[in-house]
């Protein structure tokens, strides 16, 4: 018995982003879908906000926090809003980009109403610029998301939550642990970390056991998926090209005691989606046994 107890206690604890679920099932029908199941984290994705306005966003948020108390999951992540948002966030215009900063700093705050730990967000990007070079461009945004980082960051302390900048798939500022690190160092906030999205890292040809090493203490938030080393097919372990014997023993290694969050799709039809669920729990019990 106490062989078994020091094993469970050993084992990495594992997660699901609910955006498995969506668009087919309510956020309580995927809670009690995750509860079944037997996982205890989730990852709340941007898509079941994203059809509101921003006065209804507010009340979303509390429905949901709400819905929440009536399961035994804990709410690890909130995955703030992306695309357009993150162009508009390093604009030339002053005024679309204080919007878009403010808009991030709000989402602070829902992370707080739905009792997450950590906020997840991209980085900003900009777009080529007629009479900026590469190097200029580059240094422009380095700097925006820095100013970025030390709102949110602030926010954070105010609030409660971690901010986790996680590495993008497109190859530009913001793809490597180095660029990650580089932000943290800059901004020196306890409230400040990296989420690592293995699939991003995989497509832009970067190691993945080898940045989760790099990240070491700083990684606070995880998407886990796989894929086949050229686009961002978001499968779930072990359908892909990475390593994960090399990238779970490097969690094991740095001692890593968040939960590890599987980001897949919900393109799979209801029954579909309950399979997936199935798979990741055989995935994640696998990957448990490979350190």
């Amino acid at each position: 018995m106490l062989e078994l107890e020091r094993f469970w206690r050993s084992c990495m604890h594992f997660g699901v982003d609910i955006w498995l679920f969506y668009p087919r099932y309510s956020v309580g029908q995927a809670l009690e879908s995750v509860e079944k199941a037997g996982f205890k984290y989730i990852e709340y994705p941007y898509e079941y906000f994203r059809d509101y306005k921003e006065y209804e966003l507010e009340t979303r948020v509390k429905e949901i926090a709400e819905v929440a108390q009536s399961y035994s999951i804990e709410p690890y992540q909130l995955h703030a809003p992306y695309g357009d948002l993150c162009y508009q966030l390093a604009s030339s215009d002053e005024e679309i980009k204080e919007r878009a900063t403010r808009k991030l700093e709000e989402w602070v705050r829902y992370a707080s109403i739905l009792g997450v730990s950590v906020l997840v967000v991209h980085f900003a990007f900009t777009r080529p610029h007629q009479r900026l070079t590469y190097v200029e461009a580059a240094r422009r945004v380095a700097e925006i998301n820095v100013k970025l980082a030390r709102r949110l960051s602030k926010a954070g302390e105010e609030y409660g939550v971690k901010i986790a900048f996680e590495n993008c798939v497109e190859p530009w500022f913001g793809a490597s642990s180095a660029d990650i690190l580089w932000l943290i160092s800059e901004v020196g906030s306890d409230h400040l970390g990296a989420c690592l999205d293995t699939g991003h890292t995989n497509v832009n040809r970067i190691d993945v056991a080898l940045a989760v090493r790099q990240l070491a203490h700083s990684l606070i938030a995880t998407h886990l998926h796989d894929n086949n080393s050229r686009h961002d097919q978001h499968y779930p372990p072990l359908m892909g090209t990475i390593d994960w014997k090399r990238v779970m023993r490097s969690f094991k290694d740095i001692n890593y005691r968040y939960p590890l969050i599987f980001e897949i799709p919900g393109n799979w039809g209801r029954s579909g989606d309950i399979n997936q669920l199935e798979l990741l729990k055989i995935v994640a019990q696998h990957l448990n046994g490979l350190v």
